[in-house]
């Protein structure tokens, strides 16, 4: 079924248009400092935020949050239509490593399960991160007129979000080998990960054949490189997370 179809530029729900999106400008910036503030403000509120009675409420409410930024890009997909090929549905499957680590952080905060916050800490901190610092590798036809605009935003920020929330309020940190759990679950989506990106024209799973000329077009050569990327990456987190633990500590004993 071709998925052209004539109205995907139409209105708030449209398409976009190619360059919309300014990197590190206003539009850029703004989400991410509203992020930002928003974590500022549960660290100094903690203790209340801990003890208030809907806390419970509040963290199903952050999950549906997630679920809805997930669910509306597919119903975005399906409004404006395929502009590149008949398999753009194909291509765009909750199998990149912003949507695993969505899809984990929606049940990891309401179960507050510690394996889940491990992954969701390495994985999610890092992927989203970096594709809220990067985004017009991905948001380059969207400004803040779209739906697009807030629906990215959103499914990257709110698991950035809620993975410093379960860590400020409810004490969680990551473990050691929770980065092995996580670097084992990401070798095993690499199969089914390559095996879509050979069947569908635009799939670009896990980046394995994004265009950076430093690494192999091979996919699973570049899948070991970024595998051992990302234990140096993880490992160089969990050092960061331990050396502002320690530094916190040693604020509470000198007070």
């Amino acid at each position: 079924m071709s998925g052209n179809y004539p109205y995907y530029n139409d209105g708030f729900f449209g398409f976009g248009s190619p360059g919309s999106f300014k990197p590190y400008s206003l539009m850029h910036l703004a989400p991410i400092a509203l992020c930002i503030a928003a974590i500022l403000f549960v660290y100094y509120k903690r203790d209340g935020i801990r003890n208030w009675k809907n806390e419970a409420t509040f963290r199903y409410v952050l999950s549906f949050s997630m679920f809805l930024m997930e669910y509306g890009f597919f119903v975005w997909l399906l409004y404006v239509g395929d502009s590149s090929g008949d398999y753009l549905m194909m291509a765009k499957l909750p199998l990149h490593l912003c949507d695993i680590g969505l899809i984990s952080c929606m049940y990891m905060i309401i179960s507050k399960n510690e394996s889940l916050f491990g992954f969701n800490y390495y994985v999610t901190l890092f992927g989203a991160t970096l594709a809220c610092i990067i985004p017009q590798t991905v948001l380059n036809d969207v400004d803040p007129s779209y739906f697009r605009y807030y629906q990215y935003f959103g499914e990257h920020l709110i698991p950035v979000f809620c993975t410093a929330y379960m860590m400020i309020v409810h004490n969680m940190r990551p473990r050691y080998r929770d980065i092995w759990i996580s670097i084992v679950l990401l070798c095993i989506m690499v199969i089914p990960s390559i095996s879509l990106n050979n069947a569908f024209p635009g799939s670009d799973y896990l980046f394995l054949k994004l265009d950076i000329s430093i690494f192999p077009v091979n996919q699973y050569y570049r899948a070991l490189i970024y595998a051992g990327l990302l234990v140096v990456i993880f490992h160089l987190m969990l050092m960061m997370q331990r050396l502002i633990a320690k530094i916190n500590m040693k604020e509470v004993i000198d007070r």
